[in-house]
C-alpha cells in the first residue's frame, strides 16, 4: 500500500477505441427514444424519401443517470452552437416581444 503523504503519479485518461469502419459513422435523420423503469433506449433511424421507410442504423439503451449527463451535453452543445451562428435565443426573442 502507498503512503498517502508522497506524490501520486497522475492517472492516465480513458482510452476509448473505435473500429476503423466506424470512423466515418452513421447518418441518421430521425430518432426514436424508449423508456422503461430502468432504461432508455435510443433509435437512431435513416428515413427514405417521404419518410415512408426508414431503418435503424443505431440503437443504444443506457441509464437514466446517462440520460441526464446527456441532456446537459446536448444542452451545452446547442448553446455554444447557436450563439456560433448566431441564432438568437429565446431570451433575445422575448425581450424584442416585450419591448413592442
Amino acid at each position: 500500500m502507498s503512503d498517502p503523504s508522497e506524490p501520486q503519479e497522475p492517472q492516465q485518461g480513458q482510452q476509448i477505441h473505435m473500429l476503423p469502419e466506424e470512423f466515418a459513422g452513421k447518418w441518421a435523420n430521425s430518432a426514436m427514444l424508449q423508456r422503461s423503469p430502468h432504461e432508455f433506449t435510443l433509435d437512431m433511424i435513416r428515413m427514405g424519401p417521404q419518410f415512408q421507410q426508414g431503418q435503424v442504423v443505431s440503437r443504444v439503451s443506457f441509464s437514466p443517470l446517462l440520460l441526464a449527463e446527456l441532456a446537459d451535453l446536448f444542452n451545452e452543445a446547442w448553446a455554444g452552437y447557436t450563439r456560433d451562428a448566431g441564432v438568437p435565443s429565446e431570451s433575445d426573442e422575448e425581450s424584442e416581444e416585450s419591448d413592442d
